[in-house]
């Protein structure tokens, strides 16, 4: 079993973290949109809410694939660092104090 520990100070991954966690915030704020207009709101609420998902959707695989691509070879598979992603952005600890197996 290995670690990956060109993950912990990866700038790219951490952004990826931050942004995949801000998109489900922006979810959050697409179903107050959509709850919104059921009652008859503006769709305002609902255009915010997915802007925000789709930029940081976008984020998010800009800094999954540049970190990937950072890994040393052999690097992990795809689904493997999906997973990595988001058990990191689930996590409450700081990456630096966990290891990665493969």
């Amino acid at each position: 079993m290995g670690e990956w520990p060109e993950l912990e100070d990866n700038g790219r991954w951490r952004m990826a973290v931050w942004a995949l966690r801000v998109g489900f915030d922006g979810l959050l704020v697409v179903l107050a949109g959509v709850i919104a207009l059921a009652f008859g709101g503006t769709s305002w609420v609902l255009a915010v809410g997915m802007f925000i998902w789709l930029t940081s959707a976008g984020v998010t695989a800009v800094g999954f694939l540049w970190s990937r691509h950072d890994l040393s070879e052999p690097r992990p598979g795809f689904w493997t660092v999906r997973f990595l992603l988001l058990r990191d952005t689930f996590s409450t600890k700081p990456s630096n104090q966990r290891t990665y197996q493969r």
